[in-house]
């Protein structure tokens, strides 16, 4: 176990000379393995280990006794530990194992920034993979789901931060058959044979009777999860390298235009509403298949306003001609500016007031040719028009073109000035 743990370590580079390691530790026999390896490893490693271990609150006696214990091991093999008591409440949205994951990883990030760590290995081992594929593929997992766990990846909710499985290669067996010959022993949860969690439900059940028909089924899940994270990336370089001239990220959103969404095979269609996602709220791992699919639909849809709701709070919406991912409650930026569907026309009252909108008016004044210029803001405008010419108003259409002040009466096509002048896609 310790060759394929040195092994996978320097091969994917999990723990670079010179990091701050943050390990999660509950005290059985996965983290407690996971921490006694880093231990005698580290000065090969050339880093620096800071045990964290979180007593959910679940389990009352037992889980203060395991976290009392983590915390003598680590100080019995010289180790700081940091040691912290939660009580768990949902919130409707997501189960118990959901809720405590996000609580474990909030406290892990609570302790990286306490103690300036870059990095937190928890102890997750190849059959803890095996059961993840079973369980996305159950609940119809798209290619996030079906790729399991990955050895390296930011830390979900907090993308400065590498969340490292240095186990992931490794049998719950061999874990076990370590512990043993090294003399470790590890604290016993009762709630892992609780078959009422779906998880359990898996190990203990449904995995063995899928083992009876082939006795290589987990190394055939694991190997799915491999193909698959290899494709996924794949997938996400072909996007960034299509969508970067395009996309932006402003006040908390992500703006892709339109017809630059419309342009993307349907695999990066939604590739792009699980990275956007992540971009706003650093993880997408809530977002079920089914949530993407329907995002894209909404998009596809060209219905302005339209909002597909994604798990973790955020939502898509379409713009007049963007899509956007944003926060589920981020205020309307419509607000700001006006905007005119394509195709309304407006006729505008010279001299006078022309409602656009229920928020906004235009007043129109007019004035003699020569006469001083008005101070120029963001809501002025100074145009050279005809006497008594019908003026309207319209969003603007390709070739439209204009002769700025200062250009000595030369036009120039609208859109490059907007370009030119670095005004946003979006709003042009």
């Amino acid at each position: 176990m310790v060759k394929t743990f040195q092994a996978t370590v320097r091969h994917r580079n999990l723990i670079p000379a010179g990091s701050r390691v943050v390990v999660g530790v509950s005290g059985g026999a996965d983290s407690l393995a996971l921490l006694h390896v880093l231990a005698q490893l580290r000065d090969q490693f050339e880093c620096e280990l800071h045990v964290a271990t979180l007593d959910h609150g679940l389990r009352h006696a037992a889980g203060a006794a395991d976290a009392r214990f983590v915390a003598a091991v680590a100080a019995a093999w010289g180790l700081p530990c940091t040691v912290k008591g939660v009580r768990l409440r949902t919130n409707g949205e997501r189960g118990i194992e959901a809720t405590a994951r996000a609580a474990r990883y909030a406290f892990f990030a609570e302790v990286a920034a306490a103690v300036g760590a870059d990095r937190v290995a928890v102890a997750h081992h190849a059959d803890d993979q095996a059961e993840t594929v079973l369980m996305h593929l159950l609940r119809g997992a798209g290619l996030n789901g079906i790729a399991g766990m990955a050895y390296d990846a930011p830390l979900p909710g907090y993308p400065h931060l590498r969340l490292i499985r240095p186990l992931l290669g490794v049998t719950r067996a061999q874990i076990e058959a370590y512990c043993r010959a090294q003399g470790l022993q590890p604290r016993q949860d009762a709630t892992n044979n609780d078959p009422t969690y779906l998880r359990n439900h898996l190990r203990l059940t449904v995995l063995p009777q899928l083992r009876a028909i082939n006795p290589q089924v987990d190394r055939a899940l694991t190997q799915m999860a491999e193909v698959a994270q290899t494709e996924r990336d794949y997938l996400d370089q072909a996007l960034l390298t299509t969508i970067t001239p395009h996309v932006l990220r402003e006040d908390g959103r992500v703006w892709l235009p339109s017809r630059i969404f419309r342009e993307l095979h349907p695999a990066l269609q939604r590739r792009w509403v699980l990275w956007a996602a992540v971009q706003v709220r650093g993880a997408a791992d809530a977002i079920s298949y089914r949530q993407v699919v329907t995002a894209v639909e909404v998009a596809l849809s060209d219905r302005v306003g339209g909002i597909a709701e994604l798990a973790g709070g955020l939502r898509l919406r379409v713009d007049y001609d963007a899509v956007v991912i944003e926060a589920a409650d981020a205020p309307n930026d419509e607000a700001d500016r006006p905007l005119l569907e394509p195709g309304r026309i407006i006729a505008l009252h010279v001299p006078g007031v022309t409602q656009i909108d229920s928020r906004w008016q235009l007043h129109a004044t007019q004035v003699a040719a020569g006469s001083p210029r008005a101070q120029a803001d963001d809501l002025q405008a100074r145009l050279v028009i005809p006497a008594g010419a019908a003026v309207i108003l319209r969003s603007r259409r390709p070739g439209d073109r204009f002769a700025p002040l200062g250009m000595q009466g030369h036009t120039q096509k609208i859109s490059d000035w907007m370009i030119d002048h670095k005004v946003p896609q979006r709003l042009r």
